[in-house]
């Protein structure tokens, strides 16, 4: 019982750090965008301003 316990906590710590990979840094505006930063745009994230919450 105890390996099933691990094996999913240790499954859910992959699911929960993997789906953060391609998340980006930068602060929301009041329309709930920003402008991506240089590095951001190097590494393929973003292209330019873009929104995150709903308008």
């Amino acid at each position: 019982m105890k390996k099933v316990i691990v094996i999913l906590m240790a499954l859910m710590l992959v699911v929960a750090t993997s789906s953060s990979v391609s998340a980006h840094s930068g602060r929301l505006d009041k329309q709930g965008g920003h402008k991506c930063s240089a590095k951001s745009k190097q590494k393929g994230l973003c292209t330019g301003y873009h929104y995150h919450k709903k308008r």
